[in-house]
């Protein structure tokens, strides 16, 4: 039996936001601080993002050691006018 227009359950997707990781990795002995920003829905999905990220960054690595110190979701609009005269491409 075929649903009907009104019976078919409509999924909203979940918007993406930007979050904020910083991590180290240590790869052959050399340990490397990383500051990124990660378009993703939820806290999940940004961890799958963030290793997809090590992968083509650490292509020829075997092991990656990955310590996270921060990952948060960004929720203010910077105020560009703080900025304003202070730094110069």
């Amino acid at each position: 039996m075929t649903n009907t227009w009104e019976d078919v359950a409509w999924k909203e997707e979940t918007p993406r936001r930007e979050w904020v990781v910083e991590y180290y990795a240590k790869v052959n002995g050399k340990s490397t601080h990383h500051l990124t920003v990660i378009r993703g829905e939820d806290m999940d999905d940004v961890q799958r993002l963030l290793m997809r990220e090590l992968r083509s960054t650490y292509v020829e690595a075997h092991e990656i050691k990955v310590t996270i110190l921060r990952m948060e979701e960004i929720e203010k609009e910077p105020n560009a006018s703080l900025f304003t005269g202070s730094f110069r491409p």
